[in-house]
C-alpha cells in the first residue's frame, strides 16, 4: 500500500503533477516538451521506480523518467508535488530520522549528562559502547564500497519522504558541460537533505566520482563518521577539494555551512555567503567550474531555536558542529523529531566557467564571487514560482 504520509507542511494544492501543470506532453506518465524546446530538466527521485534505483542500471534508463520545460521554466506550483511512500518506508523515516539526529548530538550531550547522573563509570560505559559500535562497523564494513553505499535504503526513503527533485538547465547536461565541477549549495538549514540523492551526483552531470564535503569534526564522530566516509564524504578543506577535482571528481559543498543553520526569516530566504570567497579561489587555481545550487525547502524542515544574541552560533563555530536546539513532528513540538514532509527541490544554476590561474588576484576572486552570488539569485528567481514561493526573495548576507 502507498501513502503520502501525514503532517507535511505544504502540499501541492492540486495533488499529483499533471501535463497541464508542467506545460508539456505526457508520454507514459512522464511530462516532456518537444524537440529543441528542452531548456530545463527535472528528475523526481521520489517517483523514480525502485527497480531502476540500484547499482548497474544505466543512466539512460533514468532519463526516460525526466520531466522537461522550455525557456519559461516549470509551471507555478508544479514542483511541490508530494511523492507516494510505502507505510514501512514512512515508519522507518519517522524512527531513524530522530535516531540519526541523536547520534550526531550524543558524543557531546551524553558524557556530561551521564557524568552528572551516574558519575565517571556511566560516562565511560557510554563511550566504550559508542566506540565499540564504531569499531564493529569498521571491522565488518556493512557499507561495502562507495557505489553501494550511495544507494543505501535510508537515503532512498528520504528521497520519497521529502519528495526530492533536482532541476537543472540544458547547459549542465553532460554533453554541454564536461569535466568535474564544484557544486555550491545553499541554504544549509538544519540538514541539507536535498543532497542525499547521492547516485545522482555520479550520473546526472557525467559519469564520474563525487565527493560531498562536511565539517571535519562531523567526519570524526563515531559511527556517523564511518557512514559518511563510506559514501565518499571529505573534509570541507582546500587540500581535500583540490585533490578530488584533480582526480576528475565532482565536489559538493554546502557554502553557508554552520552559519547557515542560524539564518532564518519568515519573508526571505537567507544565504550566509557574501564572505565565502575561498571556494572561488580553489575554483580558479584548479580551473574548475562553479555551479550555484539552491535547495528549496531546506529552511522549512524543522523548527530551529536560535538565540537572538548569537551565543549558540558562536559556540557551534568554535566546536565545528551545530549545537542549536530544534524540534520536528508532530507540529514542531518533539525535540529531535522527524522533519515535516516538506518537498525539497535542488535547483541548479548555470555553470560559471573560470580560467585556471596559479595565483588569482583579489579582483579575479571578487569578480567570479559576484558571478556566483548573481547565480544564486538568478536560480532562485527562475524556479521560486514553480515551487510556490513567488512571494519570497533571496537575500545574501
Amino acid at each position: 500500500a502507498l501513502c503520502s504520509g501525514f503532517g507535511h507542511s505544504a502540499p501541492h494544492p492540486g495533488g499529483a503533477v499533471t501535463a497541464t501543470d508542467m506545460g508539456a506532453e505526457r508520454t507514459n506518465g512522464v511530462e516532456r516538451t518537444n524537440g529543441d524546446d528542452k531548456e530545463y530538466y527535472c528528475m523526481d527521485f521520489g517517483r523514480l521506480p525502485d527497480t531502476l534505483y540500484k547499482p548497474g542500471i544505466p543512466y539512460e534508463q533514468w532519463r526516460k523518467h525526466l520531466m522537461t520545460a522550455g525557456k519559461e521554466g516549470f509551471k507555478a506550483g508544479s514542483l511541490r508535488a508530494i511523492a507516494p511512500i510505502r507505510f514501512g518506508e514512512l515508519l522507518e523515516r519517522l524512527i531513524i530520522y530522530p535516531l540519526y539526529m541523536i547520534m550526531n548530538a550524543a558524543p557531546f550531550m551524553m558524557p556530561p549528562l551521564l557524568y552528572s547522573t551516574s558519575g565517571l563509570r556511566g560516562c565511560l560505559y557510554f563511550l566504550l559502547g559508542l566506540f565499540g559500535v564504531h569499531g564493529l562497523c569498521k571491522a565488518t564494513n556493512p557499507m561495502k564500497n562507495r557505489e553501494s553505499a550511495s544507494f543505501i535504503c535510508t537515503e532512498r526513503h528520504i528521497q520519497k519522504y521529502n519528495s526530492i527533485k533536482w532541476v537543472w538547465p540544458k547547459s549542465l547536461e553532460a554533453a554541454n558541460s564536461p569535466g568535474p565541477k564544484i557544486f555550491c549549495t545553499i541554504p544549509h538549514g538544519l540538514a541539507p537533505v536535498g543532497i542525499v540523492a547521492y547516485p545522482g551526483w555520479a550520473r546526472v552531470f557525467g559519469e564520474r566520482g563525487f565527493r560531498p564535503t562536511a565539517a571535519p569534526m562531523v567526519l570524526k564522530l563515531p559511527v556517523i563518521g564511518y557512514f559518511l566516509k563510506s559514501i565518499g564524504y571529505i573534509d570541507a578543506a582546500s587540500s581535500a577539494i583540490k585533490k578530488a577535482v584533480s582526480k576528475d571528481e565532482h565536489v559538493l559543498i554546502i557554502l553557508d555551512g554552520i552559519n547557515g543553520m542560524f539564518q532564518k526569516s519568515a519573508d526571505e530566504e537567507l544565504g550566509y555567503v557574501q564572505e565565502r570567497k575561498g571556494i572561488v579561489k580553489i575554483a580558479l587555481t584548479t580551473g574548475t567550474p562553479l555551479v550555484p545550487v539552491f535547495g528549496f525547502g531546506h529552511s522549512n524542515l524543522w523548527k530551529i531555536y536560535a538565540d537572538r544574541w548569537g551565543i549558540l552560533e558562536r559556540i557551534s563555530l568554535r566546536l565545528g558542529v551545530s549545537v542549536t536546539p530544534f524540534c520536528g513532528r508532530p507540529f514542531g513540538l518533539l525535540p529531535f523529531g522527524p522533519p515535516y514532509r516538506t518537498p525539497i527541490v535542488m535547483a541548479f544554476g548555470e555553470p560559471i566557467v573560470v580560467p585556471k590561474v596559479a595565483e588569482p588576484t583579489k579582483e579575479q576572486i571578487d569578480d567570479y564571487h559576484k558571478q556566483l552570488m548573481d547565480g544564486f539569485v538568478a536560480t532562485f528567481e527562475k524556479h521560486k514560482t514553480a515551487y510556490g514561493w513567488e512571494h519570497k526573495h533571496l537575500k545574501l548576507i
